[in-house]
């Protein structure tokens, strides 16, 4: 059986002020997505060393939206993701993601390692699947993200929330043009296609259960 090992680093933590703070949000943003991901987690998120932690995944197809969860409850703080597609060799562990061996952790850490040498900041790694497309669609989400300016984030946010774009144009006091040019200007439509290619190939994976044998 293939598993989905994610290694995360909190990269710049030690230079914000309240790292008590980052400790707090982390076992928040952890806490609930253990809920909220509850049927695909085999091993929960766990701090490991230093600001790393760990968590291990049955379901690789939801791999994309756990990290966007680790990454939106966690802002400020930069982080990069290393994740390993492959067996695990010892018993897994379910109530802490250490302890245990194999390729998908072994694949993690490399992973990792890369992500914080060079774009994209999350790496995706297997011995038998080519992820090259994924990693590349990756880089080119991170480059679109990059462009985006401070008030297409801000209503970005605000739609992420569930607003309506006339909510939205109210609470900017703007109007609701101005908010749909926004939306249409930030590269959400590209983003969102390169995210479900993302996901479908990753679910083609889950689908055909291909082995590394």
């Amino acid at each position: 059986m293939l598993y989905c090992a994610i290694i995360g680093d909190m990269i710049g933590s030690r230079k914000l002020n309240d790292r008590q703070l980052i400790q707090r949000k982390f076992l928040a943003m952890a806490e609930e997505a253990s809920k909220i991901y509850a049927k695909e987690i085999e091993s929960p998120f766990t701090v490991t060393i230093g600001d790393e932690f760990q968590v291990l995944l049955k379901a690789i197809s939801v791999t994309p939206k756990v990290i966007e969860h680790v990454l939106h409850k966690m802002i400020p703080v930069e982080l990069v993701f290393g994740i390993g597609i492959g067996r695990i060799n010892t018993d897994i562990n379910p109530n802490m993601a250490i302890g245990m061996d194999g390729p998908a952790f072994h694949l993690a850490r490399k992973a990792l390692e890369q992500a914080k040498k060079k774009k994209p900041k999350v790496v995706y790694k297997s011995d038998c699947i080519s992820l090259d497309l994924v990693n590349s669609l990756n880089y080119f989400v991170e480059s679109c993200e990059a462009r985006r300016t401070k008030r297409q984030r801000e209503v970005l946010e605000y739609l992420h929330q569930g607003y309506t774009q006339d909510a939205i144009a109210e609470r900017l006091g703007i109007r609701q043009q101005s908010v749909h040019d926004i939306i249409s200007a930030s590269y959400l439509p590209e983003i969102e296609q390169a995210q479900q290619a993302i996901l479908n190939y990753l679910d083609s994976i889950q689908q055909s259960g291909q082995d590394c044998n």
